[in-house]
Protein backbone atom coordinates (compact mmCIF):
# COMPACT_ATOMS: atom_id res chain seq x y z
CA UNK A 1 0.00 0.00 0.00
CA UNK A 2 1.27 3.43 -0.88
CA UNK A 3 2.17 5.80 1.95
CA UNK A 4 -0.07 8.58 3.11
CA UNK A 5 -0.04 11.93 1.40
CA UNK A 6 2.65 14.46 2.12
CA UNK A 7 1.55 17.41 4.21
CA UNK A 8 4.38 19.71 3.10
CA UNK A 9 3.40 23.26 2.21
CA UNK A 10 3.95 24.64 -1.31
CA UNK A 11 7.44 25.99 -1.98
CA UNK A 12 5.97 29.35 -3.07
CA UNK A 13 2.58 30.90 -2.41
CA UNK A 14 2.72 33.34 -5.32
CA UNK A 15 4.45 33.97 -8.64
CA UNK A 16 5.84 37.24 -7.24
CA UNK A 17 7.58 35.37 -4.44
CA UNK A 18 8.93 32.77 -6.87
CA UNK A 19 10.34 35.20 -9.45
CA UNK A 20 11.73 37.59 -6.83
CA UNK A 21 13.79 34.74 -5.44
CA UNK A 22 14.78 33.07 -8.71
CA UNK A 23 18.38 33.38 -9.95
CA UNK A 24 18.92 32.28 -13.54
CA UNK A 25 21.74 29.84 -14.36
CA UNK A 26 21.10 28.43 -17.84
CA UNK A 27 18.54 27.38 -20.43
CA UNK A 28 17.79 23.67 -20.19
CA UNK A 29 15.85 23.39 -23.44
CA UNK A 30 13.46 25.26 -25.68
CA UNK A 31 10.86 24.38 -28.28
CA UNK A 32 10.24 27.11 -30.87
CA UNK A 33 7.24 25.23 -32.27
CA UNK A 34 5.47 24.94 -28.92
CA UNK A 35 6.71 28.40 -27.84
CA UNK A 36 8.12 27.25 -24.53
CA UNK A 37 11.45 27.32 -22.72
CA UNK A 38 12.79 25.59 -19.59
CA UNK A 39 15.14 27.61 -17.36
CA UNK A 40 17.35 26.30 -14.58
CA UNK A 41 18.27 28.42 -11.61
CA UNK A 42 18.01 28.55 -7.85
CA UNK A 43 15.46 29.98 -5.44
CA UNK A 44 14.80 30.07 -1.71
CA UNK A 45 11.51 28.30 -0.89
CA UNK A 46 9.30 30.18 1.54
CA UNK A 47 10.06 29.33 5.16
CA UNK A 48 13.57 28.16 4.32
CA UNK A 49 16.94 29.90 4.36
CA UNK A 50 18.96 28.06 1.71
CA UNK A 51 18.74 28.24 -2.05
CA UNK A 52 17.54 25.14 -3.92
CA UNK A 53 17.60 24.14 -7.60
CA UNK A 54 14.56 25.53 -9.39
CA UNK A 55 13.16 24.90 -12.87
CA UNK A 56 10.88 27.38 -14.60
CA UNK A 57 8.78 26.50 -17.63
CA UNK A 58 7.60 29.55 -19.58
CA UNK A 59 5.06 28.91 -22.32
CA UNK A 60 3.16 31.43 -24.43
CA UNK A 61 -0.57 31.02 -23.96
CA UNK A 62 -3.10 30.46 -26.77
CA UNK A 63 -5.40 33.25 -27.91
CA UNK A 64 -8.78 33.38 -26.21
CA UNK A 65 -11.69 32.79 -28.63
CA UNK A 66 -13.34 36.15 -27.82
CA UNK A 67 -10.00 37.92 -28.21
CA UNK A 68 -9.58 37.14 -31.92
CA UNK A 69 -11.57 40.07 -33.41
CA UNK A 70 -9.60 42.67 -31.47
CA UNK A 71 -6.27 41.27 -32.65
CA UNK A 72 -6.96 42.62 -36.15
CA UNK A 73 -7.07 46.23 -34.91
CA UNK A 74 -4.15 48.62 -34.23
CA UNK A 75 -5.36 49.20 -30.67
CA UNK A 76 -4.43 45.65 -29.66
CA UNK A 77 -0.75 46.43 -30.08
CA UNK A 78 1.63 48.86 -28.39
CA UNK A 79 4.07 48.61 -31.29
CA UNK A 80 3.89 47.39 -34.89
CA UNK A 81 6.93 46.83 -37.07
CA UNK A 82 6.79 45.87 -40.74
CA UNK A 83 9.47 43.32 -41.66
CA UNK A 84 8.79 42.89 -45.37
CA UNK A 85 6.22 43.57 -48.09
CA UNK A 86 6.27 41.72 -51.41
CA UNK A 87 3.40 41.64 -53.88
CA UNK A 88 0.38 40.22 -52.01
CA UNK A 89 2.44 39.11 -48.97
CA UNK A 90 3.68 40.98 -45.92
CA UNK A 91 5.25 40.13 -42.55
CA UNK A 92 5.17 42.26 -39.39
CA UNK A 93 6.07 42.02 -35.74
CA UNK A 94 3.66 43.14 -33.00
CA UNK A 95 3.85 43.79 -29.26
CA UNK A 96 0.75 43.40 -27.09
CA UNK A 97 -0.68 46.60 -25.66
CA UNK A 98 -1.18 46.90 -21.89
CA UNK A 99 -4.54 45.80 -20.59
CA UNK A 100 -4.84 42.48 -22.40
CA UNK A 101 -7.46 40.44 -20.54
CA UNK A 102 -5.72 37.08 -21.07
CA UNK A 103 -2.25 36.21 -19.82
CA UNK A 104 0.65 36.29 -22.27
CA UNK A 105 2.70 33.53 -20.65
CA UNK A 106 2.04 30.57 -18.34
CA UNK A 107 4.76 29.95 -15.75
CA UNK A 108 5.25 26.55 -14.09
CA UNK A 109 7.89 25.83 -11.46
CA UNK A 110 9.57 22.88 -9.76
CA UNK A 111 11.42 23.72 -6.56
CA UNK A 112 13.37 22.04 -5.11
CA UNK A 113 14.16 20.36 -8.46
CA UNK A 114 16.03 17.06 -8.40
CA UNK A 115 18.75 15.91 -10.79
CA UNK A 116 16.09 13.71 -12.38
CA UNK A 117 13.98 16.80 -13.13
CA UNK A 118 16.98 18.60 -14.61
CA UNK A 119 17.78 15.68 -16.92
CA UNK A 120 14.14 15.28 -17.91
CA UNK A 121 13.77 18.88 -19.09
CA UNK A 122 17.25 19.22 -20.62
CA UNK A 123 17.75 18.91 -24.36
CA UNK A 124 18.82 15.34 -24.98
CA UNK A 125 18.94 12.62 -27.62
CA UNK A 126 16.29 9.89 -27.42
CA UNK A 127 16.54 6.25 -28.41
CA UNK A 128 13.98 3.50 -28.98
CA UNK A 129 14.03 0.60 -26.53
CA UNK A 130 12.11 -2.67 -26.57
CA UNK A 131 10.90 -3.72 -23.17
CA UNK A 132 10.12 -7.45 -23.05
CA UNK A 133 8.19 -8.96 -20.12
CA UNK A 134 11.51 -10.32 -18.85
CA UNK A 135 13.13 -6.88 -18.94
CA UNK A 136 10.15 -5.44 -17.12
CA UNK A 137 10.56 -7.94 -14.28
CA UNK A 138 14.36 -7.74 -14.04
CA UNK A 139 15.01 -4.08 -14.85
CA UNK A 140 11.95 -1.80 -14.94
CA UNK A 141 10.11 -3.11 -11.89
CA UNK A 142 13.20 -2.95 -9.62
CA UNK A 143 13.82 0.58 -10.91
CA UNK A 144 10.24 1.57 -10.03
CA UNK A 145 10.59 0.00 -6.58
CA UNK A 146 13.78 1.98 -5.96
CA UNK A 147 12.05 5.36 -6.38
CA UNK A 148 11.16 7.32 -3.28
CA UNK A 149 7.41 7.50 -2.50
CA UNK A 150 7.89 11.26 -2.13
CA UNK A 151 8.15 11.58 -5.93
CA UNK A 152 4.38 11.10 -6.16
CA UNK A 153 3.33 12.75 -2.89
CA UNK A 154 1.64 15.47 -4.98
CA UNK A 155 -0.62 12.77 -6.45
CA UNK A 156 -1.68 11.57 -3.01
CA UNK A 157 -2.27 15.17 -1.94
CA UNK A 158 -4.84 15.52 -4.72
CA UNK A 159 -6.44 12.14 -4.02
CA UNK A 160 -6.67 12.90 -0.30
CA UNK A 161 -8.07 16.39 -0.91
CA UNK A 162 -5.21 18.27 0.76
CA UNK A 163 -4.11 20.06 -2.43
CA UNK A 164 -5.86 21.48 -5.52
CA UNK A 165 -9.27 20.59 -4.08
CA UNK A 166 -10.74 23.74 -5.56
CA UNK A 167 -9.81 22.55 -9.06
CA UNK A 168 -11.32 19.07 -8.89
CA UNK A 169 -13.99 18.53 -11.55
CA UNK A 170 -15.10 15.07 -10.42
CA UNK A 171 -14.35 12.90 -7.40
CA UNK A 172 -15.26 9.28 -6.76
CA UNK A 173 -13.73 7.77 -3.62
CA UNK A 174 -14.50 4.13 -4.39
CA UNK A 175 -11.20 2.31 -3.68
CA UNK A 176 -11.49 0.13 -6.80
CA UNK A 177 -13.36 2.14 -9.44
CA UNK A 178 -12.97 5.67 -8.09
CA UNK A 179 -10.83 8.47 -9.46
CA UNK A 180 -10.27 12.22 -9.40
CA UNK A 181 -10.61 14.36 -12.53
CA UNK A 182 -8.78 17.68 -12.53
CA UNK A 183 -7.42 20.17 -15.06
CA UNK A 184 -3.81 19.44 -15.95
CA UNK A 185 -1.36 22.16 -14.96
CA UNK A 186 -0.45 22.58 -18.62
CA UNK A 187 -3.94 23.92 -19.44
CA UNK A 188 -4.88 27.55 -18.86
CA UNK A 189 -8.49 26.44 -18.09
CA UNK A 190 -9.81 28.90 -20.68
CA UNK A 191 -8.85 27.78 -24.19
CA UNK A 192 -11.12 24.84 -25.00
CA UNK A 193 -9.18 23.82 -28.10
CA UNK A 194 -6.17 23.24 -25.80
CA UNK A 195 -8.18 21.45 -23.07
CA UNK A 196 -6.03 19.10 -21.02
CA UNK A 197 -7.50 17.10 -18.14
CA UNK A 198 -5.92 14.51 -15.85
CA UNK A 199 -7.44 11.42 -14.22
CA UNK A 200 -5.80 9.99 -11.08
CA UNK A 201 -7.13 6.62 -9.92
CA UNK A 202 -7.92 5.88 -6.28
CA UNK A 203 -6.47 2.37 -6.67
CA UNK A 204 -2.84 2.86 -5.67
CA UNK A 205 -1.83 -0.68 -6.66
CA UNK A 206 -1.98 0.17 -10.40
CA UNK A 207 1.38 1.75 -11.16
CA UNK A 208 1.30 1.59 -14.95
CA UNK A 209 -0.62 -0.08 -17.76
CA UNK A 210 1.56 -3.17 -17.15
CA UNK A 211 -0.59 -3.74 -14.05
CA UNK A 212 -3.94 -3.59 -15.86
CA UNK A 213 -6.10 -6.72 -15.60
CA UNK A 214 -9.63 -7.64 -16.65
CA UNK A 215 -10.88 -6.72 -13.17
CA UNK A 216 -9.99 -3.11 -13.99
CA UNK A 217 -12.46 -2.89 -16.89
CA UNK A 218 -15.20 -1.28 -14.73
CA UNK A 219 -12.70 1.43 -13.69
CA UNK A 220 -11.55 2.16 -17.25
CA UNK A 221 -15.09 2.26 -18.61
CA UNK A 222 -16.22 4.54 -15.80
CA UNK A 223 -13.33 6.92 -16.51
CA UNK A 224 -14.37 7.20 -20.14
CA UNK A 225 -18.11 7.54 -19.42
CA UNK A 226 -17.94 10.00 -16.51
CA UNK A 227 -15.22 12.20 -17.99
CA UNK A 228 -17.15 12.51 -21.26
CA UNK A 229 -20.20 13.52 -19.24
CA UNK A 230 -18.30 16.11 -17.19
CA UNK A 231 -16.64 17.58 -20.30
CA UNK A 232 -20.03 17.96 -21.97
CA UNK A 233 -21.80 19.44 -18.94
CA UNK A 234 -18.99 21.79 -17.94
CA UNK A 235 -17.44 22.80 -21.25
CA UNK A 236 -19.95 21.78 -23.92
CA UNK A 237 -17.40 19.40 -25.48
CA UNK A 238 -18.82 16.29 -27.12
CA UNK A 239 -17.23 12.89 -26.56
CA UNK A 240 -15.97 12.68 -30.14
CA UNK A 241 -13.81 15.74 -29.46
CA UNK A 242 -11.76 14.12 -26.68
CA UNK A 243 -8.65 11.95 -26.86
CA UNK A 244 -8.08 9.63 -23.86
CA UNK A 245 -4.63 8.07 -23.59
CA UNK A 246 -2.12 6.53 -21.20
CA UNK A 247 1.66 6.91 -21.36
CA UNK A 248 4.19 4.10 -21.24
CA UNK A 249 6.73 4.69 -19.89
CA UNK A 250 4.84 7.13 -17.69
CA UNK A 251 6.45 10.16 -16.07
CA UNK A 252 5.38 8.91 -12.63
CA UNK A 253 4.24 5.51 -11.43
CA UNK A 254 0.66 5.99 -10.34
CA UNK A 255 -1.90 5.04 -12.97
CA UNK A 256 -3.33 8.10 -14.65
CA UNK A 257 -5.16 8.96 -17.86
CA UNK A 258 -4.58 12.03 -20.02
CA UNK A 259 -7.57 13.68 -21.71
CA UNK A 260 -6.99 16.33 -24.36
CA UNK A 261 -9.08 18.09 -26.97
CA UNK A 262 -8.73 16.53 -30.40
CA UNK A 263 -7.43 19.86 -31.72
CA UNK A 264 -4.54 19.95 -29.25
CA UNK A 265 -1.59 18.53 -31.19
CA UNK A 266 1.41 20.73 -30.39
CA UNK A 267 2.98 18.60 -27.69
CA UNK A 268 5.11 15.45 -27.63
CA UNK A 269 2.83 13.45 -25.33
CA UNK A 270 0.79 11.95 -28.17
CA UNK A 271 3.83 10.38 -29.86
CA UNK A 272 3.37 6.89 -31.29
CA UNK A 273 4.93 4.38 -28.91
CA UNK A 274 4.37 6.52 -25.85
CA UNK A 275 0.63 7.22 -25.96
CA UNK A 276 -1.82 4.30 -25.80
CA UNK A 277 -5.48 5.08 -26.40
CA UNK A 278 -7.79 4.25 -23.50
CA UNK A 279 -10.21 2.63 -25.95
CA UNK A 280 -7.45 0.25 -27.10
CA UNK A 281 -6.69 -0.71 -23.49
CA UNK A 282 -10.37 -1.42 -22.86
CA UNK A 283 -10.62 -3.43 -26.06
CA UNK A 284 -7.56 -5.57 -25.23
CA UNK A 285 -8.92 -6.44 -21.79
CA UNK A 286 -12.39 -7.10 -23.24
CA UNK A 287 -10.89 -9.59 -25.71
CA UNK A 288 -9.24 -11.35 -22.76
CA UNK A 289 -12.66 -11.73 -21.15
CA UNK A 290 -14.16 -13.05 -24.40
CA UNK A 291 -11.33 -15.58 -24.79
CA UNK A 292 -11.77 -16.89 -21.25
CA UNK A 293 -15.53 -17.22 -21.81
CA UNK A 294 -15.23 -19.05 -25.12
CA UNK A 295 -14.36 -22.38 -23.57
CA UNK A 296 -10.68 -22.36 -24.50
CA UNK A 297 -7.79 -22.40 -22.03
CA UNK A 298 -7.39 -19.12 -20.17
CA UNK A 299 -4.02 -17.39 -20.67
CA UNK A 300 -1.62 -17.77 -17.77
CA UNK A 301 -0.79 -14.07 -17.92
CA UNK A 302 -2.62 -10.89 -18.82
CA UNK A 303 -2.06 -9.30 -22.24
CA UNK A 304 -0.19 -6.41 -20.64
CA UNK A 305 2.10 -8.81 -18.79
CA UNK A 306 2.95 -10.69 -22.01
CA UNK A 307 3.46 -7.69 -24.31
CA UNK A 308 6.75 -6.24 -25.50
CA UNK A 309 6.51 -2.45 -25.44
CA UNK A 310 8.59 -0.29 -27.77
CA UNK A 311 9.05 3.32 -26.69
CA UNK A 312 11.62 6.11 -26.69
CA UNK A 313 13.69 7.23 -23.71
CA UNK A 314 16.09 10.12 -23.34
CA UNK A 315 19.65 8.86 -23.07
CA UNK A 316 19.97 10.73 -19.75
CA UNK A 317 16.99 8.90 -18.27
CA UNK A 318 18.31 6.55 -15.54
CA UNK A 319 16.17 3.73 -16.90
CA UNK A 320 17.78 3.98 -20.34
CA UNK A 321 21.23 2.97 -19.09
CA UNK A 322 19.77 0.02 -17.19
CA UNK A 323 17.85 -1.23 -20.22
CA UNK A 324 20.74 -0.64 -22.63
CA UNK A 325 23.02 -2.71 -20.40
CA UNK A 326 20.59 -5.62 -20.86
CA UNK A 327 20.41 -5.16 -24.63
CA UNK A 328 16.95 -3.57 -24.89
Amino acid sequence: MAPAASSSAPSFSSADALLSSFRFERVLSEDPRALLVYLLGTAVPEGQSERAPCILKLEKTPYAPDEAPSLATPGAWSKLQTVTCNDIYSTSLAWFAPGRTTADVQILSICPATEKHVKKYSMQVSRLVRETPELYETVVKPYMDSLSPSTISWVYNILDGTAEAENVLYRDDDPETGFVLTPDLKWDQKTLSALYLLVLTQDRTIRSLRNLRTRHLPLLRKIRQECERVAMERYGIEKGELRFFVHYQPTYYHFHVHIVHLSYLSFSGITVGQAHLLDDLIDSLSLEVEASNSGGPAPLQSWFERRTFTYSLGVEHPLYALLKEKGA
